[in-house]
């Protein structure tokens, strides 16, 4: 029995479209490849940096409900010490910190 062989079709493709990804690579694969690798690395770090930033937010915001200050304007609490002035909308969960 005789065996066919398995033909390659060539795909005639248009411009600004795109063959599948197993198909094709730029030119420049190499570059890009090294620039998304230093993305990642940057982004992983931002993301773990943003989970602490969240766990002090909310940390603040509790210690903050727990010393049962008065509320001013609109329900707004806040206060000044230690050089940072500190604000606190409880609806809006909205924390702002900053220095005086």
């Amino acid at each position: 029995m005789a065996k066919k062989k398995a033909s390659k079709k060539k795909t005639k493709v248009e411009s600004g479209e795109q063959l599948d990804l197993i198909d094709v690579a730029p030119k420049n694969a190499k570059p890009i490849i090294a620039a998304a690798r230093e993305y990642i690395k940057f982004r992983d770090s931002r993301m773990a940096v943003q989970k602490n930033e969240v766990e002090y937010k909310h940390r603040v915001i509790e210690l903050v409900k727990e010393a049962r200050l008065q509320p001013i304007n609109g329900g707004v609490i806040k206060f000044e010490y230690d050089g940072l002035i500190i604000s606190l909308a409880p609806k809006e969960m909205e924390l702002k910190v900053k220095e005086s």
